[in-house]
């Protein structure tokens, strides 16, 4: 797998990065509210139970969506995210957590992964099986000082 990291400025940002040609989105452990108090919320389970006005805190999730979902998860303005693109939808059997690191990614790459993105900060890794997709983004004028200021950094 290719990986790029580089300097954020804004989760706009962010979005211009992802593959708009590819609408299968998930990400991995989402957390809604990152500072740990209490909300209200309503919970409806796959089996029709709905639980109202419930007060929650410290949530955490796998959340499927498509690039709509994704762009108003971005516009929360969250400070970590794991997200993935795939070009179909993930089956209800695949856990992330649970794959063996050592075949981690060639069992998502069999699943339809095609892009990684995480987001630590104002840090961005871009993890990619098309070496196409991260030189394009290096050669984006938005984006080529930074990623080449870091890797001057790093060779330091």
């Amino acid at each position: 797998m290719n990986e790029l990291t580089f300097e954020i400025n804004s989760n706009e940002e962010i979005w211009e990065l992802f593959d708009k040609e590819l609408n299968t989105v998930f990400i991995h452990k989402f957390v809604p509210n990152e500072v740990i108090e209490w909300w209200k919320t309503d919970l409806k389970t796959q089996s029709g139970i709905e639980l109202k006005n419930l007060s929650v805190r410290q949530m955490e999730m796998d959340v499927q969506t498509d690039l709509n979902g994704l762009k108003k998860i971005l516009e929360l303005n969250t400070r970590q995210l794991r997200i993935y693109q795939f070009d179909k939808p993930i089956s209800d059997t695949l856990e992330i957590d649970r794959l063996p690191e050592n075949n981690r990614k060639p069992i998502l790459k069999q699943n339809g992964l095609k892009h990684f993105f995480f987001v630590n900060f104002e840090f961005i890794t871009i993890g990619c099986f098309e070496s196409e997709f991260i030189s394009g983004i290096e050669l984006n004028p938005k984006f080529e000082k930074r990623i080449a200021e870091r890797k001057q950094r790093l060779t330091e």
